[in-house]
Formats: C-alpha cells, structure tokens, sequence
C-alpha cells in the first residue's frame, strides 16, 4: 500500500480496518489529470469542465438536479495511501493527524467536493472545481451550497 517512503516524524499503522460497512460506486468522474501528481490540492470554480457519470440505475436519481447551481460530489479517491496516521505535509507547518489536515491520505479515503454544475446531459453531468483524478470512483451526489470563495 505505501507508495513512498515515510518522511521523518510521519507514522504509519499495518493495522487494518474492520469491514463493518459496504459502499456502492454509482459512477465516477473524468477529468484532464491522469495522475495525483497532475491533479489540483484544490479545485477551482474557473477550472476546467470535467464530467461526473452516473451508472444506470441510478442515473434515474438525477431528476431534478439541475435546477441546483451547485453540487456536492462524494468521491472515494482509490488511488490514496490508507495507512498513514500522521503526515508531514508538502504545504508546510509540520507533522499534523490525517484528521487535522484535507489529505486524501486517510482511513477511508473519501473526499467531498463542491462543484459548480454547468450542465446535464443525460447521466452526465458537466461541473468546474473538481479536484479527482480521472477515473474516480462515485459515491454520492447531493445539492451543495454556494462555496464560500465565490
């Protein structure tokens, strides 16, 4: 699972989660970034437009969604390191727990992001301010707020 080596003060754990819960991926996203070095710490809402897929059935859950501005997208980024307890992140301020910082590095890996919606096309939606990876799988879909940096 690791896919570096630890810096220093970082700490990881080989204890592994229980499997006490079931998550469903009901689509995923594309996007221009193909790797995690590529993809933005933050999405922007004058990013690039990106597509979410919504599988069938539940595509038929997207009636009505466009009357919302903006979106919340719940993601589980696949690609994250799982077994990091505290990180040494590259922005600075020194050794924090996975709880006190935004990483994608966390126990369950899954990442809330606010989108501005653009358009529907069918069971594809075309939103700016992803921050994913292509390829991201889709958990949740729910109408969001205007972000606060707008």
């Amino acid at each position: 699972m690791p896919d570096k080596p630890l810096k220093p003060h970082e700490i990881a754990t080989d204890q592994a989660l229980g499997a006490d819960a079931v998550l469903g991926f009901i689509g995923h996203v594309e996007t221009p970034w193909t790797t995690r070095a590529a993809c933005p710490k933050q999405g922007s809402m004058e990013g690039p437009e990106c597509t979410v897929i919504v599988a069938p059935p539940w595509d038929q859950a997207l009636h009505g969604v466009e009357n919302f501005a903006y979106l919340e997208l719940y993601l589980w980024f696949h690609l994250a390191r799982r077994d990091l307890l505290v990180i040494d992140p590259s922005h600075g301020g020194g050794p924090r727990g996975v709880f006190a910082l935004r990483s994608p590095v966390r126990p369950n890996p899954i990442a809330v992001s606010t989108v501005r919606l653009l358009a529907r096309q069918g069971n594809r939606l075309i939103v700016r301010g992803l921050e994913a990876v292509s390829g991201t799988p889709l958990i949740d879909i729910k109408p969001g707020r205007c972000p606060q940096s707008i």
